[in-house]
């Protein structure tokens, strides 16, 4: 598909995730800037199939999802396409749409079907003034110093609708907004929530939990680790204990043969006991931060991984995954990166990458980087002089879309109790 679409996040005040809205750009934004968007004349909607062929769980982690809509795509049956709840679907307007009295019915027939409405607010409440009855959400791209007054008016003439400010950069500014008495703001999109913590700031005692976590990384670090202390590492958190085995059963064929720890670690050797300690771990120690972080990490992790070839780097896959896992160790040991990479021992490369911002592999997280926060035009430029086109792109970001999925709907069962 030559289309890149990522899920971006929408934040309470409270810095809990509520939905995810889909940004996107058609082919590359350099090469087709001139160029008519053919999803404008689309009758099918490609935002609806790869909902569908991802999953909800993936892309939302099942909270509601905005979806692009244009004006012709409103007359169609799209609602028959579609594989999840309508109350987990909310159709975002194209900015062009005209509220006329047809487009008005459209809004009525799709609303009587269960799903919601969301539109961008251009600075008239008479544009948006025919659907007051429809809209759930409204979206505003305004000027952060204008964003509080604003808010404040829309609310005022649309008080059962949301209000969603967009493109937030800064965590201060994040801040002051969910301070301001007068903001009306309900929920916030931008990259407030991936901060690197400033290396004068005070560091926080680590919970003996996350020591542990950490001594777990120490641990299979080395290049030949000691199977005894893997296992005696382990044992020390329940959770991962439970984890530990219930992977290895899934991966041997026989499963009433893996009796005890050391056995297990064995038979599941040292290249896979390291992949699932760095994605355990990390996702253990994100468990008092946003849920965003956790799903960030894993994708990201992925995403680098998907990239090595066109990056020209196939053979650091398993070096690349790991980079991506822990381009988020600050946030979650709430530490500079600096002093969170003297606890957590890493390859040169990625230590270069996190903490020097430098190197082969941040070219790789930088692309990533830029892909999450929907920056086209960079993403473009690189596509263009590393000859990647957008369908690899796509493909390696879909692809890392779904392993998250099939990761997190991984369960426990009571075979995997009783192992332990």
């Amino acid at each position: 598909m030559n289309l890149l679409i990522v899920p971006k996040p929408l934040f309470t005040g409270k810095m809990v995730v509520e939905a995810y809205y889909l940004a996107a750009q058609y082919g590359n934004a350099i090469l087709e800037s001139t160029k008519s968007n053919p999803l404008d004349r689309a009758m099918d909607s490609p935002f609806i199939d790869f909902m569908n062929a991802v999953g909800l769980d993936a892309l939302t982690q099942s909270k509601p999802i905005f979806i692009p809509v244009t004006q012709i795509q409103l007359f169609t049956e799209m609602n028959l396409n579609i594989k999840v709840e309508p109350d987990k679907v909310v159709f975002l307007l194209d900015d062009r749409v005209k509220f006329d009295e047809a487009v008005i019915e459209r809004c009525k027939h799709f609303s009587g079907l269960g799903f919601k409405f969301a539109a961008y607010f251009k600075g008239k409440m008479t544009d948006l003034a025919p659907m007051k009855q429809y809209l759930g959400y409204i979206f505003m791209k305004i000027a952060q110093e204008k964003l509080v007054e604003l808010s404040a008016l829309v609310k005022r003439e649309f008080p059962r609708a949301t209000i969603v400010a967009t493109d937030i950069g800064e965590k201060a500014a994040f801040d002051k907004m969910v301070m301001h008495r007068d903001t009306k703001v309900d929920l916030f999109d931008g990259a407030f929530y991936k901060v690197r913590i400033p290396t004068n700031s005070k560091q926080n005692a680590l919970s003996p939990l996350k020591v542990n976590y950490i001594q777990l990384l120490n641990v299979v670090s080395q290049d030949d680790f000691d199977y005894q202390t893997f296992t005696k590492t382990i044992r020390q958190d329940t959770a991962l204990a439970i984890q530990f085995m219930r992977l290895v059963n899934t991966a041997s064929k026989a499963r009433t043969e893996v009796k005890n720890f050391n056995q297990a670690a064995a038979m599941l050797g040292q290249k896979e006991i390291k992949k699932w300690v760095s994605t355990a771990v990390s996702n253990a120690l994100c468990v008092d931060s946003p849920s965003e972080i956790t799903r960030l990490s894993l994708i990201r992790a992925k995403f680098c991984e998907n990239l090595a070839r066109h990056f020209e780097m196939a053979f650091m896959q398993e070096n690349l995954f790991l980079m991506g896992l822990f381009s988020i160790l600050d946030v979650v040991l709430d530490m500079p990166i600096e002093e969170a990479f003297k606890m957590v021992f890493v390859p040169p490369q990625i230590h270069d990458a996190l903490v020097k911002q430098e190197g082969d592999y941040f070219s790789v997280l930088f692309f990533v980087q830029q892909y999450e926060m929907g920056h086209w035009k960079e993403i473009s430029r690189v596509a263009l002089v590393r000859d990647i086109s957008i369908e690899q792109i796509h493909f390696a970001y879909k692809e890392a879309l779904i392993w998250y999925s099939e990761l997190i709907n991984m369960t426990v069962n009571q075979d995997d109790i009783q192992a332990v």
